[in-house]
């Protein structure tokens, strides 16, 4: 006899997936949300950027596997951002080694043409997304960016972004239903233009409005720059309430200069030290009160206060699991988004669905139970027992053969972990408290 049907009715499914993808499906817009196409319902996913993929700035080499899965793994990031910053074939080399690994994880990836002059380049971003909507369009992971920051000059208007938007997304749609996002005037703060003006058209649907904000420069109920008293919260919420969803795809802690290190331009001397919290958490509240996704800027050992690792002038951060999770090695910005992450992660709904029970019938299972710090269980075949902490993380695999088994968990740190034992593709799970 099963002992606790309350600890199998406790079980959280997200054990049954790699990942937010294999759980929410491709994200779809639907009214002013996002909501996944498996679940049918709102999602919000939260997640980081890497930098330019430019080979002479710092950041083009954090465009490898070790670093993507260091931001899945360590930062726990449901989302990462690959932003294309230069049109040849090294930076399409190295965005795709990045895209391929958040691919390979399970998350979202945010394909980026990084560019404040897209408008101009039609004929380059055309064929890029082309060549992307092919190689990935299939992908339930894959997000399209198409612009990312017009710039504040009338060349960047809402109708000059809007008709190479059309352009762009048209080539998409020969090859891929998936969500777009489209860059919005003045540095992609200005995005309340788009509550009147929507991009419309036969097979131009699945489309979020983009807004980017730097926390210390961009408080959420002060007037934003360019002339416009119209605070940013008033802006977006003429979007969210004309229906239309809304994606921050880069937001940074900092002055909006990205906190330039003190000696790189007369102008910011003093703005390395500029991460705001106070204003961040503001803008957190409000993205999670309105379920709008968000990406992190950025990756990087830039001495500057927006890099996750640009702590010293001129240093380089060598790329190890242990140095991306080590807090010591971040600026205040880069520990803010990873206790940020680290938090959602512990209310991300990939992570913790509602409680279900996944027995159709009894378990092959007698008395799985918790004694002195170890799980006793008498298996009716062979079984396989997986040991989680409360993340969702496997720590431990344990291959039974049919008969009665003590697995101890005493060399574990103290606190509650996950016990799942499966059988012939039943399984039961309890908690262990370790003591």
């Amino acid at each position: 006899m099963i002992k606790s049907t309350i600890a199998i009715l406790a079980f959280s499914v997200a054990f049954l997936f790699a990942g937010p993808v294999s759980y929410y499906g491709e994200l779809k817009a639907s009214g002013n949300k996002l909501i996944g196409s498996k679940t049918g319902n709102p999602v919000q996913v939260k997640g980081v950027s890497l930098g330019w993929s430019n080979s002479t700035w710092e950041s083009a080499r954090f465009f490898n596997k070790t670093t993507v899965d260091a931001m899945i793994d360590g930062w726990k990031a449901e989302v990462i951002r690959t932003p294309y910053g230069q049109d040849d074939a090294s930076n399409l080399a190295r965005v795709k080694v990045a895209i391929d690994a958040a691919l390979a994880k399970d998350v979202y990836v945010v394909i980026d043409w990084h560019s404040h002059n897209a408008h101009s380049q039609t004929a380059a971003a055309t064929k890029f997304f082309s060549q992307m909507a092919r190689d990935y369009g299939d992908k339930d992971n894959v997000i399209f960016e198409i612009y990312n920051e017009p710039t504040a000059e009338n060349s960047g208007n809402w109708t000059n972004i809007k008709n190479y938007a059309n352009t762009v997304v048209d080539t998409i749609r020969k090859y891929s239903d998936n969500l777009i996002i489209v860059g919005t005037p003045n540095w992609c703060q200005d995005i309340d233009v788009v509550a009147s003006s929507p991009i419309t058209g036969n097979n131009r649907g699945n489309i979020a409005y983009v807004l980017h904000f730097y926390a210390h420069s961009h408080n959420l109920t002060l007037g934003r720059s360019a002339g416009t008293n119209k605070v940013f919260r008033t802006a977006v919420l003429e979007v969210l309430n004309a229906n239309l969803p809304v994606f921050v795809s880069e937001y940074g802690t900092t002055h909006s200069d990205g906190g330039c290190y003190p000696t790189q331009y007369n102008n910011c001397q003093n703005n390395y030290n500029t991460h705001n919290a106070a204003n961040s958490d503001a803008w957190h509240a409000f993205m999670d009160e309105n379920k709008i996704s968000s990406v992190a800027w950025n990756i990087n050992d830039k001495y500057e206060g927006s890099a996750f690792f640009g702590t010293v002038n001129g240093g380089t951060f060598t790329q190890t699991a242990a140095n991306f999770t080590n807090q010591n090695m971040m600026t205040n910005s880069g520990k803010y988004i990873f206790g940020k992450l680290a938090d959602w992660a512990l209310t991300a709904e990939w992570r913790n669905p509602p409680p279900v029970s996944i027995l159709s019938k009894p378990v092959a299972v007698s008395n799985m139970f918790v004694v002195n710090n170890s799980v006793v269980v008498q298996a009716f075949d062979a079984a396989e027992l997986k040991i989680f902490n409360l993340r969702g993380s496997l720590l431990r695999k344990v291959n039974l053969e049919k008969g009665s088994h003590t697995v101890s968990l005493s060399d574990m740190p103290k606190g509650v972990y996950i016990a799942k034992i499966s059988i012939n593709n039943q399984m039961q799970v309890l908690n262990v408290p370790i003591k």
